[in-house]
């Protein structure tokens, strides 16, 4: 079985309001109060109704279904 790689713990930032978010694993902007999703390939957020991940290009239903 492959191993999940892990979030690195880097800055990120809302998809939805820019605002900085300073841990990979927290799941709300603190500043829209607006869940926020991670491509599950290279693990940066993007907006939930996305298909395709604007930072790696991954289509994120296939990244889903590989990680089950």
């Amino acid at each position: 079985m492959a191993k999940k790689r892990k979030p690195e713990n880097k800055s990120r930032y809302c998809p939805y309001c820019d605002a900085k978010i300073d841990e990979a694993v927290l799941s709300v902007c603190k500043a829209c109060e607006v869940e926020v999703f991670s491509c599950p390939k290279c693990h940066e957020a993007v907006p939930r109704d996305e298909k395709v991940c604007p930072n790696c290009g991954a289509n994120i239903q296939e990244e889903i279904a590989k990680e089950k």
